[in-house]
């Protein structure tokens, strides 16, 4: 039979004792493991304030030293000022917990270290004040960020209220995040007005689906530029070019519009196109005294047509048997010459005008013969063998007669006065239309004058540009203007073997039957 070990009671006293300061060394590891990484520095200070306590994290490259026996602000520091320090110790007097107290100490290289900390009173079972707990993190890094981030806030906002345009920040939905000085100027509402207002609150062109149609085309990228009208706070109008684009910031897309005040812009294009109808009235007045010879050849015509036959018409009625059907058609022929000499009236009437007639759909091929028929003089006095080439069934255009009718003159003549220029062989003028691929109307006048200087043929559509020493450079620009508010396009080039060739197309009306799609 075995009997149990006695164990002597000194070796349980000294187990016993172990058993707790084990404990005690691993709470103590723990709590140091959590400090290392979790904060900078634990702290503890008793009733006065003073440390009495420091354990500082060794991940820090430069520790602190150690402020065991002294009060937080007997420390050497550059923040708060004594007015922060006073509330502070408000705090710590009241034995109150506190969170993130932010303080500044100087360092060796002329610097600063930032430090938040936060504590806990600790009393005693009878409730008497012990002194604080406490943790604290370094935050140099942090404040430096915020330091800078406050510096280029600050240049964002000196650039942004002092740029010469208006400046929106709006959010996905429209409502407006921030504004600069100039829209408040320009709009005459102060900055909280502006701020969360939808943008139809000023400007005139922008409702919700507006919004969401530019809002889809800015998901794509790039920016959006527009024309709309604002409304100031006193009720005037006045137009502005917007410019939007969107961004992602925090999470959140957000929208930029620059808008710009172009009411000077407008004038100046108004009275641009003033000059430009002005110009184009004179060019053709100056193309009509060219053709005058012309003008009163196709007259005269008409004219002797009609003297004739009155004169047979008074015959036939004036015989013994008056012959009514012979009489009949002399008088058939008289109205028809009359009506001929009135249609050359009306369209030299309408060439001259400075308002063109409204537009219309065109056959090109009937403005081509009506400009043939007043220069056909023109062609015939100076030698000029014309060789027409007009394609049938060709689209409608829709536009101006009387201007594309300009247009071909213009053309002709300046074919003409280079052919006149030039001495060597005949002197041969081919005009032609025909349709492209897209059906659009192609015309082209080829001239065997004597050509065109590649050095200067992508200048020749340049107002104030000219060869000829009496021109003043106008007539091709406004040719050029024409064909392009039309929606078309004029150009030049070389003939083979010798001269010049202009074409310019126009594209079919949109209500032409023949029109492809």
């Amino acid at each position: 039979m075995q009997h149990p070990v006695q164990v002597p009671s000194a070796a349980v006293d000294l187990n016993e004792r172990k058993r707790p300061e084990e404990a005690l060394r691993e709470s103590e590891e723990r709590f140091r493991t959590l400090v290392q990484f979790s904060f900078d520095v634990y702290w503890e200070t008793d009733a006065q304030h003073r440390f009495i306590r420091q354990e500082f994290a060794e991940t820090l490259s430069e520790p602190p030293v150690a402020e065991i026996g002294r009060t937080r602000w007997e420390v050497p520091y550059l923040e708060p000022d004594a007015e922060g320090w006073r509330k502070h110790r408000e705090t710590l007097d009241a034995h109150l917990p506190f969170r993130d107290f932010e303080h500044a100490r100087p360092t060796p290289d002329g610097g600063k270290r930032y430090t938040s900390v936060s504590g806990l009173p600790v009393f005693d079972e009878t409730g008497r004040f012990m002194g604080y707990r406490g943790v604290g993190r370094y935050i140099t890094e942090r404040k430096r960020a915020e330091q800078a981030l406050r510096e280029s806030e600050a240049r964002y906002r000196t650039f942004v209220d002092h740029a010469t345009d208006t400046f929106t920040l709006h959010n996905e939905d429209g409502r407006v995040l921030d504004v600069n000085r100039n829209a408040c100027e320009s709009l005459g509402y102060s900055r909280d007005e502006l701020i969360g207002a939808v943008p139809f609150f000023f400007n005139l062109d922008m409702d919700e689906a507006t919004w969401r149609v530019n809002r889809e085309r800015l998901k794509a990228g790039g920016i959006a530029t527009l024309e709309s009208r604002y409304r100031r706070r006193n009720g005037t109008v006045f137009p502005v070019e917007v410019r939007m684009r969107e961004f992602c910031e925090g999470g959140q897309r957000q929208i930029i519009c620059l808008s710009r005040d172009i009411t000077e812009r407008k004038r100046a294009a108004e009275t641009f196109r003033e000059m430009q109808a002005e110009l184009t009235h004179a060019n053709r007045a100056a193309a009509m005294g060219q053709v005058t010879a012309s003008v009163t050849h196709e007259l005269s015509q008409p004219i002797t047509a009609m003297l004739c036959n009155a004169e047979a018409a008074l015959n036939w009625l004036g015989s013994q048997a008056p012959n009514l059907e012979k009489a009949r058609r002399a008088l058939a022929s008289i109205v028809a010459d009359a009506k001929r000499g009135g249609e050359i009236i009306g369209w030299i009437r309408s060439l001259i005008k400075k308002t063109p007639a409204p537009k219309e759909s065109v056959v090109v091929n009937g403005v081509i013969l009506d400009v043939i028929t007043i220069v056909r003089s023109e062609l015939i006095k100076h030698g000029v063998l014309l060789e027409t080439d007009l394609a049938p069934g060709l689209p409608l255009v829709e536009g101006y007669r009387v201007q594309l009718q300009q247009v071909v003159l213009n053309l002709i003549l300046n074919a003409i006065e280079a052919m006149n220029s030039h001495e060597e062989g005949g002197r041969e003028l081919r005009i032609s239309t025909a349709a492209d691929a897209s059906n659009a109307v192609v015309v082209t006048v080829r001239d065997n004058g004597p050509g065109l200087d590649a050095a200067m043929v992508d200048r020749l559509f340049e107002p104030f540009y000219t060869t000829k020493p009496e021109g003043i450079g106008m007539g091709l620009s406004i040719c050029h203007s024409i064909i392009e508010a039309h929606g078309g396009g004029l150009w030049a080039g070389a003939n083979e073997p010798r001269g010049a060739v202009f074409q310019f197309n126009l594209p079919a009306g949109q209500g032409d039957p023949r029109r492809m799609s």
